[in-house]
């Protein structure tokens, strides 16, 4: 048993951003924490779980997209491609130079892109990994805070495809349709107008309350 904290310890470590972060570039960042496998869940679903860290709490919950709220008031927008993950279809993106901060990602097999660009006065943070997708405005001291957290979230996705064949059926087209664009980066013509179009159209997930996570939960990581 002590074994098993001893662990657990060491992974919420490595996945929160517990050790020496702050004085790391956002490239070395993202080095840090993708580079290494995380086995974390605490957040199941179905055809799908992830690990959602601690200082974030879930506010909207609907099929393959969600939201959550950090210790900022930063709300962050979480979109999850099944079909994409489905298909194996590649992922393909080329960094902006014009961009505050963008990057693409190859890490243990899992590829993606992290795109920042300065709108008006606020930071549009654009974070897509493991074919899921988390976009957030924030201020340009919470960057490195949101780039953690939403890395926590990312590396953490994993699917179950059993699962995802019995649900996705005749939806394959139409869902693609609809995620498509959402993965591609919106870039500095991002606002905050497709949010509050999001949460009238996904309102309030009820099913979550505010410090009642579930346990962390080691759990060996599928193929």
């Amino acid at each position: 048993m002590k074994k098993k904290i001893f662990i657990l310890t060491l992974l919420m470590l490595t996945i929160t951003g517990c050790t020496n972060l702050n004085n790391q570039s956002l490239d070395e960042l993202t080095d840090t924490l993708l580079s290494n496998k995380t086995k974390l869940t605490n957040n199941v679903f179905e055809g799908y779980k992830y690990y959602i860290p601690k200082g974030l709490r879930l506010i909207t919950k609907d099929e393959y997209n969600a939201s959550f709220l950090d210790e900022y008031n930063n709300q962050y927008y979480f979109y999850i491609d099944v079909i994409s993950y489905y298909n194996k279809e590649p992922t393909d993106y080329k960094p902006n130079n014009k961009a505050y901060f963008s990057k693409s990602l190859d890490y243990n097999n899992k590829k993606g892109y992290i795109e920042i660009n300065k709108v008006n006065n606020e930071y549009f943070i654009e974070y897509m990994y493991n074919y899921g997708k988390i976009e957030a405005f924030v201020k340009e001291n919470e960057i490195e805070s949101a780039i953690i957290n939403m890395s926590s979230i990312l590396s953490s996705l994993k699917f179950n495809r059993t699962i995802l064949e019995t649900i996705i059926g005749n939806k394959v087209l139409n869902y693609k349709e609809n995620t498509y664009n959402v993965m591609k980066p919106k870039g500095s013509k991002a606002t905050k107008d497709t949010y509050l179009e999001y949460e009238e159209k996904y309102g309030i997930y009820e099913g979550y309350g505010d410090n009642n996570q579930e346990e962390d939960k080691i759990e060996i990581e599928e193929n």
